[in-house]
C-alpha cells in the first residue's frame, strides 16, 4: 500500500504538468476563437458597411462564406508547398543521380 502511494506521489509532478499543459492549451485555444470571431466580426462590418450582430442570420451566413474563403486559401498555400517540396526533392534526387553517374545536372528538365 505504501509502496503504491509512492509510486503515485512520483508521478504527482508530471500529472500536474500535463494538467497545466492541458490547461493553457485550452485556454490559448479559446483566445484564438476569440480573435478569430472578432477578426471576422470587424471583416463583416467592413464588407456589409455597419455594425452586424453576431447572432443574426446575415452574420452566419457571411461568418461561413469567410470560413469557406479561408479554408480555400489555407488548402492552396498547402499545395503550393507540397508542389515546392516535390520539385526540391526531384531536383535532389536528379543531382545526386548526375552525381553517381557523372554526367551534368539538367535542370531544364525542371523547369518544362
Amino acid at each position: 500500500m505504501e509502496r503504491h502511494i509512492a509510486e503515485c506521489m512520483a508521478k504527482m509532478p508530471q500529472m500536474i504538468e500535463n494538467w497545466r499543459k492541458q490547461k493553457r492549451e485550452r485556454w490559448e485555444k479559446i483566445q484564438a476563437d476569440k480573435e478569430r470571431r472578432a477578426r471576422l466580426q470587424a471583416e463583416a462590418q467592413e464588407r456589409l458597411g455597419y455594425h452586424v450582430d453576431p447572432r443574426s442570420a446575415r452574420f452566419q451566413e457571411l461568418l461561413q462564406d469567410l470560413d469557406k474563403q479561408q479554408r480555400k486559401r489555407l488548402k492552396e498555400e498547402r499545395q503550393r508547398q507540397k508542389k515546392e517540396a516535390r520539385i526540391a526533392a526531384m531536383a535532389s534526387a536528379e543531382a545526386q543521380d548526375s552525381a553517381v553517374s557523372g554526367e551534368p545536372s539538367s535542370s531544364e528538365s525542371l523547369s518544362q
